[in-house]
């Protein structure tokens, strides 16, 4: 009998505890299912895309309550896959635009780098922009952000693309560096680290475009208006995680360079530094977009519909507005 009662009380005694455990379990499932998530892109494997990288390794949007799936994506496929709802936030150039005027509903809310950031290189005997007249300039494709930096550089120097300078296509960024080396091209539109490149071929700096600070939707974060509308709290967190990473880039040199060498699948601390240096200065610390970053996309665009738009169109910058009033940036640049 005393056997019998100790088994019947060692089993009410694990009913217990694994009743316990559920309960647990059950009123710890909410707090995790209520954990924000989205998908995210990145369209680069550019120093460009530093501040989605520093965030994802620094843990970020982790930090932030945010689950977030991300990925790389090609800068087509990544507008492709935003329209058609695989994706829900990016960091991707221009091309949000372009899909916009032809029905797209997409919108930016944030700024990620509002100007070129790019170097002229020539060959040896170009020492200006107006040495290139009557030769040819080498750029990615055709509506690239290489090919609008050719075009505008040109044409602030007098210069008409297509009259007074040929623009030649080269299709990546290898193949204009090859283009420029071989002679094919007298000049190209790079940046780091195929710069160090051009200068280990003897190539020279003609212009520091970076420098320059014209107004260009280089890199913005793209999202549905869907998910604006409807999933704003988890964007709100993305663009905090966002934010301090900028911070982060401004700050931690050797959390950013690590961040660097695993996305860009390299641990030479050359190209490393050179890539740094290129890009720490130039995301906005309040990434708010501008009329005059979307307008010069707008004038170069192909589609008719592009005059009759607004720049105020492509952006909606409420979400950082209200981080902004919060003081959740000026609080970044208030620590030591």
């Amino acid at each position: 009998m005393n056997t019998r009662r100790r088994i019947r009380e060692m089993s009410l005694g694990w009913v217990l505890v694994l009743t316990t455990i559920g309960t647990t379990l059950f009123h710890c499932q909410p707090a995790f299912a209520q954990t924000p998530g989205l998908r995210g892109v990145y369209n680069a494997l550019s120093g460009a895309m530093s501040p989605i990288w520093v965030a994802e390794e620094a843990a970020l949007f982790t930090k932030h309550g945010l689950g977030l799936e991300l990925k790389y994506l090609a800068a087509t496929s990544a507008v492709q896959a935003m329209v058609g709802g695989s994706e829900d936030v990016g960091l991707v150039g221009s091309q949000g635009i372009d899909a916009n005027l032809e029905g797209a509903d997409l919108v930016y809310v944030a700024s990620g780098i509002p100007t070129f950031v790019f170097h002229l290189y020539g060959q040896p005997g170009i020492s200006s922009v107006a040495d290139l007249k009557g030769k040819v300039v080498a750029v990615t494709q055709p509506a690239s952000s290489t090919d609008y930096a050719a075009r505008i550089v040109l044409s602030r120097a007098g210069l008409v693309p297509d009259k007074d300078v040929k623009i030649l296509f080269s299709g990546n960024i290898p193949a204009l560096l090859t283009a420029v080396k071989s002679g094919n091209a007298a000049a190209g539109i790079m940046s780091a680290p195929t710069t160090l490149q051009a200068k280990a071929s003897g190539l020279k700096p003609v212009l520091n475009i970076t420098n320059q600070n014209i107004p260009f939707l280089f890199v913005g974060v793209l999202a549905p208006r869907r998910v604006v509308r409807e999933n704003s709290e988890a964007l709100t967190r993305f663009l905090r995680a966002y934010i301090e990473a900028i911070s982060l880039i401004r700050k931690d040199k050797e959390t950013t360079v690590k961040a660097l060498g695993k996305y860009l699948k390299t641990d030479s601390r050359e190209i490393l530094e050179s890539v740094y240096e290129e890009y720490k200065e130039v995301f906005p610390r309040i990434p708010l977009m501008t009329a005059a970053e979307v307008k010069v996309v707008l004038d170069v665009a192909k589609s008719p519909r592009a005059k009759q738009s607004r720049p105020e169109d492509f952006f909606d910058n409420s979400l950082v507005q209200k981080i902004q009033a919060s003081g959740f940036i000026d609080s970044l640049y208030s620590r030591p």
